[in-house]
């Protein structure tokens, strides 16, 4: 029913409450105001949560509580003229599905007579990332990774009638975050997959007129008088607090603590109160190992739920939330770091991790260090993983995950030619047109190395050429190199060599909605602004179905999940129940016939560690260089390729990733870069000229994490600068733009790509 009829039936009812029409597939759900409240709600007893913006501010999604047989939540504090958009997600027992309802917004008068936008039936995503049909692509209609039948895994924030209820997962720590001197809070130590995870529970009575917050502590093993400590104070030392209590015992399994008075301010806590938090763990004797450790640092608003990224400000580094504009992965967004462990900051969990995904996350780990050819872990003092040794396949690239992904950051070619490539895939193919054929001593990677016997073949870069050099505007020398490779044994007609690239943030990226990046394409360039992005399009090797490329150069694949299994199949020769057969040509010996090698309980834990990285805060935000440089990035037209925001899908899965905000600085578009940086090998839609607009989101961290910088499909380009003189074809305009800058402005510019 629309608007226009409903108010015409009952106006005098919407001065009261202003309310939507149920019909026979989906629940009656609205708002009713009341002084400087407003009551949202969904006629289900089943769960709901809702998601909204006060004032257009930070979208905040919380679980809503069942009270007197609906599903409610109040907004307090409303000023006459607030806005608040919102919509519901709740789950439907007539279809055994959840649903979402259209982005709505409510007006607020301050009389408890609000008005409202338009309440109503769910609908199919009209006003939100997921609006539009299903987009078509090259290889016909593509089906959407998320729905709203898609299953979602429980909100991480609770809202009930006492208290918003925060739940986050965690690892312990060596050190405390701030002490830079030991370098040791962002790495991993030894054991750390075993019996050391835990997740925080925050019940905030606060944000509901109470006076107490209960911090719970559920752990996976039996902890030793764990202490609990808040509001930092850093006078005396970097991990000095007002607050520090033992837990109380609740049983072998959960610890619980509360706080009621803000030490800091020298009060009782009050809703907006900055309460930065840390656990002391102690694992009950006896354990295998170390048993005393630290827990993350994490920042908690009174009164709004979630844990938030923050940084450090004045001279103790005091915790303040950070802009939103520095929000790379949303809320996925890690803090900024204290401790000086620059190699390591492609490696820690999202910051709003959910509690069932702690384990899974190291456990995960663990895989993506284990050598698959003798089960040892890469980092020292771990067990071997004797369940997975001997499982390398006899042609293979390399041994592990980690041995391409080096501290899950971009790869380096070789420092001296002539060296086999170990971090690179070459893939391979017989080439007739558009339409590409296994090559049959090679099959479609290939291996440079064998288990046992002669390797199908070798690649090396023989040696590199420099392709042009010379001085920009203001004084700077650049050259450019492209790299020569040489074959052994087989020299394949067609190939592409393509370098390892950063890990971080795949997970947002795929719940970005098809729609959304449909609606960034231009593949006509109707507009005539010289960028004709297209979509690719992939076969789901699970379902068949046609769905969204996503990740890989020219991104060939389209779920994390799938890239994992390809990545363990093509370089390791590690079989799953995605990819049973391993990479064969048709006249090469024993790798023919199927097999699964990797449970698929172990798959989804290595697609959950990789999806679950957090991605690390932009840096110099407030910069005023930085801030001119973002200008000038967008006045060369960086910004038409490399999108600077997408929204993630209401429908994703995982909650950690549903309804973001992200700042990754890409369309995962493929465009034409020029001959220059084409190879001769077609994947999917993609032409040997056609790459995906790489993700810039920790671009600047690349040094420190990954020892060096290398940029571009194959390592070419050895810094920011390179890279952008490398384009061509539908970037040949910025590149332009960006070379007869002065050279003030392409310093900014620089800085600003940096600080991302």
């Amino acid at each position: 029913m629309s608007r226009s009829r409903l108010t015409g039936i009952a106006l005098a009812f919407l001065a009261v409450s202003c309310l939507a029409v149920p019909s026979a597939e989906a629940a009656t759900y609205g708002v009713t105001p009341s002084g400087t409240s407003a009551l949202f709600y969904v006629d289900t007893t089943d769960w709901a949560d809702i998601h909204y913006k006060l004032n257009d501010g930070l979208q905040q999604n919380l679980r809503m509580a069942v009270t007197g047989g609906r599903n409610q939540y109040t907004v307090t504090g409303l000023s006459n003229g607030n806005s608040i958009d919102y919509f519901f997600t709740y789950w439907d027992v007539s279809c055994a599905c959840a649903r979402d309802t259209a982005w709505t917004r409510y007006t607020h008068t301050g009389t408890g007579g609000g008005t409202d936008a338009g309440t109503g039936t769910p609908d199919s995503g009209t006003g939100t990332p997921d609006a539009g049909p299903p987009p078509n692509g090259d290889a016909g209609p593509v089906v959407p990774l998320f729905t709203s039948a898609t299953a979602l895994e429980p909100a991480t924030v609770e809202n009930t009638s006492t208290a918003i209820i925060t739940r986050v997962g965690d690892r312990v720590r060596d050190r405390h975050m701030r002490e830079d001197m030991y370098q040791a809070y962002d790495h991993y130590l030894k054991l750390y997959f075993e019996k050391r995870t835990h997740w925080i529970e925050i019940v905030d009575e606060v944000a509901k007129g109470g006076s107490v917050i209960t911090v719970n502590l559920y752990t996976i093993y039996p902890y030793d008088s764990p202490d609990f400590r808040a509001f930092f104070r850093g006078l005396n030392t970097v991990a000095e607090y007002f607050h520090n209590a033992d837990f109380v015992k609740v049983n072998d399994y959960k610890y619980t603590s509360s706080v009621n008075f803000n030490a800091k301010e020298g009060r009782a806590i009050r809703v907006g109160d900055r309460m930065e938090l840390e656990i002391g763990v102690f694992l009950q004797a006896p354990v295998e190992g170390r048993f005393n450790y630290y827990s993350t640092g994490m920042l908690y608003i009174v009164g709004q739920g979630g844990i938030v990224p923050f940084e450090g400000q004045g001279g103790i580094r005091d915790s303040f939330p950070l802009p939103d504009k520095a929000w790379a992965g949303g809320r996925t967004t890690l803090h900024t770091p204290f401790s000086n462990e620059p190699d390591n900051r492609f490696l820690q969990m999202a910051t709003n991790l959910a509690p069932v995904n702690a384990q899974p996350f190291v456990e995960g780990r663990r895989l993506h260090h284990t050598n698959f050819r003798d089960g040892t872990h890469s980092e020292p003092d771990n067990p071997i993983f004797t369940a997975h040794a001997n499982k390398l396949g006899n042609n293979y690239v390399n041994v592990a995950c980690i041995s391409c992904h080096k501290q899950n950051g971009r790869g380096l070619p070789p420092t001296t030619t002539n060296t086999t490539l170990d971090n690179y895939v070459v893939k391979v193919g017989k080439v007739n047109g558009s339409t590409v054929t296994v090559d049959p001593a090679l099959g479609f990677r290939l291996q440079p190395r064998a288990v046992s016997g002669t390797p199908e073949a070798d690649v090396r870069i023989g040696s590199w050429t420099t392709t042009a050099s010379g001085t920009l505007p203001g004084g700077t020398a650049y050259s450019l190199r492209k790299p020569n490779y040489s074959f052994l044994n087989v020299t394949p007609t067609n190939f592409s060599a393509r370098i390892t690239p950063q890990l971080v943030g795949m997970g947002l990226l795929e719940a970005v909605p098809e729609t959304q990046i449909a609606g960034l394409a231009d593949p006509n360039d109707a507009n005539g602004d010289g960028i004709s992005g297209r979509m690719q399009t992939v076969k789901d090797p699970e379902t068949g179905v046609t769905r969204m490329g996503r990740f890989g150069w020219k991104a060939g694949t389209a779920r994390v999940k799938h890239q994992v299994a390809e990545a363990l199949n093509s370089d390791m020769g590690v079989t799953t129940n995605v990819f049973k057969t391993m990479d064969c040509g048709s006249s090469q010996q024993g790798c023919a016939g199927t097999s699964t090698e990797l449970a698929d309980s172990e798959l989804d834990k290595m697609t959950r560690y990789i999806a679950l990285l957090g991605v690390p805060a932009r840096r110099d935000h407030s910069d005023a260089t930085a801030m001119q440089g973002e200008t000038v990035f967008t006045n060369a037209g960086c910004a038409k390729c490399h999108a600077p925001t997408l929204t993630t899908s209401q429908y994703a899965a995982m909650t950690e990733f549903r309804s973001q905000t992200i700042r990754p600085y890409t369309d995962l578009l493929l465009h034409d870069m020029g001959a220059g940086l084409a190879d001769n090998l077609p994947e999917g839609q993609a032409s040997g000229a056609e790459w995906r607009t790489a993700p810039l989101w920790g671009i600047g961290l690349t040094s420190g994490v990954s020892g060096g910088e290398a940029y571009l499909h194959d390592g070419r380009a050895r810094s920011v600068t390179e890279a952008i003189l490398w384009h061509g074809g539908e970037g040949e305009a910025s590149k332009q733009a960006f070379v007869n800058l002065s050279a003030a402005d392409r310093n900014a510019l620089l800085k600003f790509v940096n600080s991302l």
